[in-house]
This record gives C-alpha cells, structure tokens and sequence, in this order.
C-alpha cells in the first residue's frame, strides 16, 4: 500500500512540475557524504538518508532514494492567547513532501543553498555539509522576504554509528515566532519496512526502531550539554500509516491543529511498518518565543546499528569436575544497544551434552551454564535468535567457549605380592609377582629395590688374643646395600589386574646366593585427568642359592 502510494505521488510530481517549480524542486537536489561504514545524503530541503556499508537499501523509505522520508518541520499552532500567530503561518505545518509522506504540497520549504561536505572526517574535523532552505509565504519568494531561515549542518566522524545533524531556525518575520520543531522519519532497516519500537531512558534518551528478522536498528539520539539544543518534549515510535490518525505522518501534517504536544511519548510494540518522531515545544511559551533576527538551535544525531559480534566474558573456562561453570554472553549492537528480550540459544557438545535458552536482560547478558557433571572437555556455541524462529540464519550474532572439567580424584589401586623369591633366581617357592588393579584407567609405574644386609669384616689386631673374649659378646658389624631393579610400565583397565614380574639380575644373585633380603615395590598410578595415587609394599624375601653343578662321570 506505501508501494503504491508513492507511485501515484510520483506521478502527481510529474505532472505539476510547472506549478511547483516556484517554490520546491520536483526532483531533490542533494549532497553527499561519502564516508565508511556510513555514507549520509542531505536533499536540498533538508530530506536526510543515509546508506551502511553491505547493505541492500537505505534506512529511510523510499529504500532507493537520496531523499528519505526523514527531516525536520515546522509547525505554527492557532494560539488561544498572545502573542498571536502570524497571520500568514498560522495553522500551518512547513517541510517537505516524501516519496510516501507527509504530502505538504502546499507549504514546503524553498530550497536556498547546500554546500559541498568539507573536513576530514576525523573527530577533530569532521565531515561538514550545510544547507539552507526557508519559509516563504510570499507570492515572489525571494530571500528578502523570507519569514524563516533554516540552516541545517550535518557532520559525521568516519567509522561512526552516528551522523550529527543541527538544524538553526532564525526568525525573518519582523514579529515574534511561537512554534513546534519536529523531525520525524518512516524507517526501512535491512530490506523491511516491518519492525518495532525501541525506547531508551538514557541518558541520552534514543528512540527508533528495529528489524527483528536481521536486527537491524536505526533512530533519533537525544543530544544534551553542551548543545543549546533543548531537551525533547515528546517523542513516539508509531506506525507509518494508521487508519486512526496515530501514525507518523498524520501526526506531522496536523501537528499545527493544537498548541500542545502532538506525540505521547509511546512506544509499539509490536512488528509493524515502523517510523518514529520527537518533537520540541519550548517556542510555544507565550514567556519563551523567538524574537525577530534571533535564532533557536535544534539537534540531535542518527543512529544506524547492526548487530555487533556476540562477546563472552570468558572463552576458555575450567574447574573440577561437578563444580557448574557460567559463561556469560554479552548481545548487542554497534551502537551498545542491548537485545533486550532476545533468546539466547545454546549447545554444549563434548563430555557434557545440553542445549536450552536464555533470556537476554536489560543489559544485553545472558547466563549459559554448564553443569560439569562428567569430566573432559565441553564445545559451547550460542547465537541470537534475533526473529525467534529457533533456526540460526546468517545474520544473527554467533559465538563459541570452550568449559573443561577435570577430576581429581586420585585412582585408587591394590596392590598384592605372591611368591616368595624373585623371578629367574632359582631356588625353590614360588616366582615372585606383583599384582596391580585399579578403579580406573591408570599408567602404572612400578618401581622396586632391594636392600641387602651384609657383615662387615673386621681387621685383625696385635692385641686380638686379648680381646677375643669381649669381641665374641659383640654383635657383628653389617652394612646395607641397595640395589634398584628396572623400572616397569604398564597400562591398567578398571578390573583387570595386572601382573607386573619382580626380576633381579644374576650378578646380584651370584654375589649374594641365599641372602634374605628387603624387597620395597612402590607402584605409581597415574589415571587420565592428571590425577596420581602411590602405593609403596615391602615384602621379605630370600635370594635362592643357585644349583649345584653335578660333575661328569669319568668314563671307564
């Protein structure tokens, strides 16, 4: 229906360009702002647009035009007291007429001047663009008997979410001006008229609106201190056509019928063909009017935002195991604008399998936790399901962390000897072999020595004859050695027991043939998270005396 509205203004522009052609442009004039990620178009009657880097359209409808449905208006309200209204202005709304609204046919600005941009687009010069356009009622409209003269500079920072735009109203009318200044806009973000109203308190105060399928936003920024601009007195985010009046172009076009506020300061909820206003009604002050060559300012700054990248407040977490870790998920825009409401939705993958959502907060976070109930390694990835269809597209912000458990609870592991001499040592009994079994995987290293004691001999002395008594009552010297056997490496399984074969080499069993011995097995279980558990057995036993040799019979 907008479609075909705007066709059938086009067509009417068309036909009546010798009519118009003393007081508006049928085709706008129009400046650029050639920047990143925002280039900004300015028509010659103050019409604003404005273009993001990758997208398909502009934020304004008409998405294809320079000159977007967006701009400031004058309105001049009847007066019930003095001072009175100007005759010649009075009950009259001033502007421009767009593609599909406000149709102001009648009382549009006369286009003055615009400038070519200057500056740098550095935040120390920023890109500048001024253009002029006035009131004129006169039938000879030149500038010498323009009633008003609005200038209106638009200057944007390259990389900014934002452009800047201040629109100065100075009064050529010879009398006093009591008035209401109001910029309103029919929003198209992202290739759809359909979105809802965003509101927020501030400071600064925004108001606007956003495409839910691509989040998309865009709107009106509330500029404070230091500007001379003064506060908003009304705002509305509304529909761009309703049959009821309440939408934004009805609201603009008869905003001259009263001398009060023409928004309510409400916001739509729900998706509709969305557009927004804000309006400053200090010129109505019978106390506060705008003196003859005085001059009001005006300002606030266009926001246009995309989705900003999904932020975590920690990407690689850990804790032992059955100890939850929360990750917190941060969801915004580029312009810091939380996704209030938005489901957040999540996988967890790996040792913890889970999937669920979570409600975005006032401050665009959201919990996501992992309970942490097996050990190992978790994969979490999340994104907004900006159009809650519970399918991820393209668009929507997407991020991953990863969440490692780990147990520390040491394995536990028996440990039980049999036999009775060492293996390959000869002698009689049983080899002697250690058994390991734990309750978990676990890299067994078992490490073993033996401690030998031997006498130690004495040295024998002139004096011995005399001493042999009391040598004979003392116990005989003895020292000990230690001898480390080679060092065993296994794996274990939870069950089975593993036989680990206590060798001693021959050289130490010939050196020492029938020596009891201290045996000390120290067995080290190591399972898969890192955790260590250490068993240590000492057993007693007694190296075999080798086997006589028996001699060859001689042969006869």
């Amino acid at each position: 229906m907008k479609l075909r509205a705007a066709a059938t203004i086009a067509a009417f522009a068309v036909a009546a360009v010798a009519a118009t052609a003393g007081t508006a442009s049928a085709v706008p004039a129009i400046q650029t702002i050639a920047s990143s990620p925002i280039t900004v178009y300015i028509g010659d009657q103050g019409q604003m647009q404005a273009h993001r880097d990758g997208d398909q359209s502009n934020i304004f409808f008409a998405p294809g035009n320079q000159a977007g449905d967006a701009g400031f208006f004058l309105a001049f309200p009847t007066l019930p007291s003095g001072p009175a209204q100007q005759a010649d202005l009075s009950g009259k709304v001033f502007g421009f007429s767009g593609s599909a609204g406000p149709f102001l046919s009648s009382t549009e600005y006369v286009p003055r001047s615009q400038a070519a941009p200057t500056g740098s687009g550095s935040a120390a010069d920023p890109f500048r663009q001024v253009t002029t356009y006035a009131i004129n009622t006169q039938g000879a409209p030149t500038p010498a008997n323009d009633s008003v003269l609005v200038t209106q500079t638009t200057t944007y920072v390259a990389g900014s979410q934002t452009f800047g735009v201040r629109w100065d109203v100075q009064n050529k009318s010879g009398a006093v001006l009591r008035f209401k200044a109001i910029t309103g806009a029919d929003f198209y973000f992202e290739g759809s008229d359909v979105g809802t109203g965003i509101f927020t308190q501030g400071p600064p105060r925004f108001i606007g609106g956003t495409n839910a399928d691509t989040g998309r936003s865009g709107g009106f920024v509330e500029v404070g201190a230091p500007s001379a601009s003064p506060p908003w007195s009304a705002y509305q985010a509304l529909r761009y056509s309703d049959p009821t009046g309440n939408d934004v172009w009805s609201k603009v076009e008869h905003s001259a019928d009263a001398a009060t506020a023409s928004l309510d300061d409400t916001v739509v909820g729900d998706p509709v063909d969305n557009a927004g206003a804000v309006e400053w009604d200090q010129y109505l002050d019978p106390a506060r009017t705008l003196a003859n060559d005085a001059t009001a300012t005006f300002e606030l700054n266009v926001r246009t935002s995309v989705p900003a990248a999904l932020q975590f407040d920690q990407t690689n977490a850990g804790a032992p195991q059955g100890v939850p870790i929360t990750i917190t998920a941060t969801a915004k825009d580029t312009s810091d604008t939380p996704y209030t409401g938005k489901p957040l939705r999540f996988s967890i993958t790996g040792a913890n399998t889970l999937s669920g959502q979570v409600a975005i907060d006032a401050n665009g976070n959201a919990p996501i936790t992992d309970p942490g109930t097996n050990a190992g390694a978790d994969t979490i990835v999340a994104f907004v399901d900006l159009n809650n269809n519970g399918v991820r597209e393209a668009n929507e912000p997407q991020g991953s962390a990863l969440a490692t458990f780990v147990d520390h609870t040491p394995p536990s592991c028996k440990v039980s000897v049999s036999g009775d001499r060492p293996v390959s040592s000869g002698g009689s009994g049983r080899p002697l072999i250690i058994t390991v079994n734990c309750d978990s995987p676990a890299t067994v290293v078992a490490t073993s020595s033996l401690t030998i004691t031997v006498p130690v001999a004495r040295r024998a002395s002139a004096s011995a004859s005399a001493t042999d008594a009391k040598a004979k009552k003392k116990k005989k010297k003895t020292k000990k050695i230690v001898v480390k056997l080679r060092t065993a490496t296994a794996t274990v399984l939870p069950g089975q027991a593993l036989p680990v074969k206590f060798a001693i080499p021959s050289s130490v069993t010939k050196k020492y043939p029938g020596a009891l011995v201290k045996a000390t097995i120290k067995v080290t279980a190591t399972d898969q998270a890192g955790n260590v558990a250490t068993t240590t057995t000492v057993r007693n036993i007694r190296i075999a005396k080798p086997k006589p040799k028996h001699k060859a019979k001689k042969r006869k």
